[in-house]
């Protein structure tokens, strides 16, 4: 409790300090969760898969599945910039970018959190120093107001047979993102774009190896596997394919890019895509942080593009994540990890 109300304090004093928006991002939320368990069940009984002279890829696609599934994100502070692009009946093109600061509560095993989000600038103007100061207590009180909610949760108890579980451990969260269109509080369009279900569900064939940023990179090519079924925000990924890089020496998923088959969908050229020599539909890229942690850097759904893929979201989102900062607490002291530009 000492620890996280201290933690709590220095995070208010930053906002205090910190020249940011100000405007509570409406539609936009951040959610996230602890475990109770340090081994999560999709890690239980993983084990390292053979990649040297003959790649077992369906040990390394479970393993990935693990070093993905973290829950880390929660012990960083993190600026995220989110644009969107239109195109109307004309061709005429629209782009609209909102940039937020995000802040977490402090979560301990088994509770859940939402995230403060505070907008820095709005299409590249900063929010107003007027506005700005009203709304730093504002955030300050949000903030406030959702750890209380946190200290108040009571823990889940994990199983006692997944106490002792061995297992991979994880080194990074992939994002998990959803894109919604609503109108008078009724949501017509719904898509998710998650990182684990194309994994999961999709055929990998391995295609070559490459060097990423120094990192040796296994890249694959992807297709849904015939008979998969999937939610129904997920639907989409059946009419992909596209390329899924993974890191040889860590195993996590760096990127995934995918397109519609020319059978699909057309972009609104009316150009068939060409794989990666065309804008995908689907994007994300991960990011490693200098304590080695892996966390989102770029997700895009681009539905402005591929109108006839996402069944209703028709604009190019993309979502950008950058200067990651860890808060770690002690009893007596707390320290703010210097910020980490991402490239």
């Amino acid at each position: 409790m000492h620890q996280s109300l201290f933690r709590l304090s220095w995070l208010i004093l930053l906002l205090n300090l910190a020249m940011m928006s100000t405007s509570y991002a409406q539609g936009v939320r951040i959610e996230v969760g602890k475990r109770v368990t340090a081994v999560p069940k999709v890690c239980e009984s993983v084990k390292p898969a053979s990649i040297e002279a003959e790649i077992d890829i369906p040990g390394l696609v479970r393993e990935a599945i693990c070093k993905g599934a973290g829950d880390m994100l929660s012990d960083y502070t993190y600026v995220m910039t989110n644009t969107k692009r239109t195109i109307d009946k004309k061709g005429h093109i629209r782009e609209e970018s909102t940039v937020y600061e995000v802040y977490m509560p402090t979560l301990k095993g088994g509770t859940r959190g939402r995230g403060i989000l505070l907008v820095t600038s709005k299409n590249g103007i900063p929010v107003p120093a007027a506005e700005l100061e009203k709304e730093r207590a504002k955030a300050g009180e949000r903030l406030e107001k959702e750890q209380g909610k946190v200290e108040s949760q009571t823990p889940s108890l994990p199983e006692k047979d997944t106490i002792l579980t061995k297992g991979l451990m994880p080194i990074g969260m992939y994002p998990r993102t959803r894109s919604l269109k609503s109108s008078f509080g009724r949501t017509k369009a719904d898509v998710a774009l998650v990182v684990q279900t194309f994994l999961e569900k999709c055929e990998l064939t391995f295609d070559h190896r490459e060097q990423i940023d120094g990192h040796t990179t296994l890249v694959f090519n992807f297709k849904a596997r015939s008979g998969a079924e999937f939610n129904d925000n997920e639907r989409y990924i059946a009419k992909l394919h596209g390329k899924i890089w993974i890191d040889a020496a860590e195993r996590i998923v760096t990127r995934l890019a995918g397109w519609p088959t020319s059978e699909t969908s057309t972009m609104v050229t009316g150009i068939a895509p060409q794989s990666d020599e065309s804008t995908p539909a689907v994007y994300v890229e991960m990011t490693r942080l200098p304590e080695g942690v892996w966390l989102s850097k770029t997700v895009r759904l681009n539905g402005a593009d591929y109108r006839d893929l996402f069944e209703g979201i028709e604009s190019d989102g993309t979502v950008s994540y950058s200067e990651y900062k860890r808060f770690t607490s002690e009893a007596q002291d707390v320290i703010l990890d210097t910020p980490v530009k991402t490239p």
